[in-house]
């Protein structure tokens, strides 16, 4: 089972003054004039800005996708939900990735709607996250709580740590997929739900 605390949830309450003058520190000892009149209020941006881009560390993604809704008689197949949006800072260096995320699943009892889908990547992506990590999270969150018999999740991402610095390769995006249940096991089974993803 995946250890959806590999970041630790548990931290001490938020200090926007520390955070604040941290950030005037670094800004001062990468060469920034922090009193220029463009740049006197960036510290305090940036450090409000942390509170929303971290919101997801007190947060509980079992939670936000719920227990789904229950099915009545016995459900056919598997449910694919495509492309929703996410964005995320990878731990690393403290910069942004994004892309999209698709699931698949197969229902034993209950279904989970889109918009449950959306408020749980919330909670995972506005962490601290590798993107390897936020799609093995998706999917244990969702084989958790909605006692799906198979999970397989396909992740892209653009990091901004390859586009935004060092040798600023624009354009390239990474792959992640993740399972559970039987599209781990059953060949014929992942088959099926790579297909309903789009892959080959």
């Amino acid at each position: 089972m995946t250890d959806l605390t590999a970041v630790a949830t548990t931290h001490l309450a938020p200090d926007l003054e520390a955070a604040e003058e941290g950030i005037r520190m670094y800004m001062r000892a990468i060469g920034l004039d922090t009193e220029h009149p463009t740049l006197v209020d960036t510290p305090r941006r940036v450090a409000h800005a942390g509170l929303d881009l971290f919101s997801g560390m007190d947060g509980d993604p079992h939670r936000a996708l719920g227990g789904g809704e229950p099915i009545e008689g016995v459900y056919p197949g598997a449910v694919a939900v495509h492309d929703i949006p996410y964005s995320s800072m990878c731990e690393h260096h403290l910069l942004p990735f994004q892309g999209v995320v698709s699931v698949v699943y197969l229902p034993d009892r209950s279904l989970a709607g889109i918009g449950d889908f959306d408020a749980m990547l919330r909670v995972l992506a506005a962490r601290p996250q590798m993107q390897e990590r936020l799609a093995d999270q998706i999917a244990q969150v969702v084989s958790d709580t909605l006692d799906a018999k198979g999970v397989l999740v396909r992740l892209t991402a653009q990091h901004a740590c390859m586009w935004a610095r060092g040798e600023r390769t624009v354009g390239a995006t990474a792959f992640s997929l993740a399972g559970r249940g039987v599209y781990e096991t059953d060949a014929a089974a992942r088959a099926e739900a790579r297909t309903l993803l789009g892959l080959r």
